[in-house]
């Protein structure tokens, strides 16, 4: 009787960490998100990293994600042939989590993410996933693990490459050419008054 119990308990209650209804997830993808999550139950916090696939694009928000603690989603949306992947985040996780690291770690990964081919598709995931590990062991403090992103991968993440200091650049050496091309015009008309 207390073998059945303690069965019933350790497996009837415990969040899948993998849900692909969309069949889009490799075994080797299955495998990174149930190993680090087998990491995390040895803590004391027990954080957990969902990944969820949808045959939708749209309403991707995973159901009652108010009442989850130290958990990460990474849901993925797939209809034909486009995709779509949104990090989700319980409350106490938002300080690791912020708009824009989720949006960091996405645009990162955004040439695997958009690829039709599943091989180089879930390489992607896997490096969202892997980021979101690299967030949670920062937030609680874990030593860093081979599960977890190098020190160049998270510089895509931490300083990704921003568009707008070169335009900004570009902008201002435009306006200083015509600042000093109206001046020179300027110059030779009141040269020919004279």
């Amino acid at each position: 009787m207390a073998l059945v119990a303690m069965f019933v308990m350790t497996t009837g209650f415990v969040q899948p960490y993998v849900d692909d209804q969309a069949k889009i997830l490799e075994p080797v993808t299955k495998d990174l998100i149930l190993s680090k999550n087998n990491r995390y139950l040895q803590t004391k916090e027990q954080p957990q990293i969902s990944v969820i696939t949808v045959k939708r694009l749209d309403k991707l928000t995973p159901p009652k994600l108010n009442s989850y603690k130290r958990t990460a989603f990474i849901v993925v949306g797939k209809k034909g042939k486009k995709q779509n992947v949104q990090i989700y985040s319980s409350k106490d996780l938002h300080g690791a989590f912020t708009a824009d690291s989720r949006m960091n770690i996405i645009r990162a990964a955004a040439d695997t993410l958009r690829s039709p081919n599943k091989a180089t598709f879930n390489e992607g995931i896997r490096f969202v996933f892997r980021a979101c590990a690299t967030k949670i062991d920062q937030e609680y403090q874990y030593t860093l693990d081979k599960y977890d992103l190098s020190n160049d991968e998270l510089n895509q993440i931490s300083h990704p490459r921003r568009v707008a200091l070169p335009v900004a650049f570009g902008i201002a050496v435009i306006v200083m050419g015509l600042a000093y091309l109206f001046r020179t015009v300027r110059a030779k008309q009141e040269n020919s008054k004279d």
